[in-house]
């Protein structure tokens, strides 16, 4: 198995650190909320909300994390039939169309996000525009990752090109 380059070591232990930040903020929320509830017998608000924070952040890191490692879910049934070029060719259509879907969306993200910058959540108070950040971020990392996959298999490309 061959070095990782240093900024994918970078990425890949990013993703792992906000995996486990967000999914403990969570958890612990959720212990925090169930403890009030039923052994004081006063529910907090605040563990709800930050429970639904983490996860909505942990769903958009983990989007990012299945793009890198190509381990989303595909019916690859045909897909794998083809000839390697015309995977290739496949493969670089498709994250060409996911890559500008995704960079399509961003605009429209960053306008409705504006229309949030100085709202509050209701129980914890912190800018709501940092929820909605999940979403734009998390189809930008994607479409970084995409756009390095194209960039590999249009080499990958080039080479089978070469050797037929």
């Amino acid at each position: 198995m061959p070095e990782k380059e240093p900024v994918t070591k970078m990425i890949e232990w990013a993703e792992t650190a906000l995996s486990v930040l967000f999914f403990t903020g969570m958890f612990g929320a959720i212990i925090i909320q169930v403890f009030y509830r039923y052994f004081l017998h006063a529910p907090l608000v605040w563990p709800y909300e930050l429970s639904v924070y983490c996860y909505i952040y942990i769903i958009y890191v983990g989007a990012v994390m299945a793009a890198r490692r190509n381990s989303h879910i595909a019916f690859d049934i045909l897909y794998n039939r083809l000839p390697q070029r015309a995977r290739l060719v496949t493969g670089i259509l498709t994250n060409l169309i996911v890559t500008v879907s995704f960079i399509s969306i961003l605009p429209a993200s960053i306008r409705f996000i504006r229309l949030f910058w100085n709202v509050k959540t209701s129980s914890l108070g912190i800018p709501e525009y940092l929820v909605l950040m999940s979403f734009p971020l998390g189809m930008a990392l994607i479409s970084l990752c995409l756009v390095s996959w194209t960039v590999t298999g249009l080499r990958e490309l080039k080479n089978t090109g070469k050797t037929q």
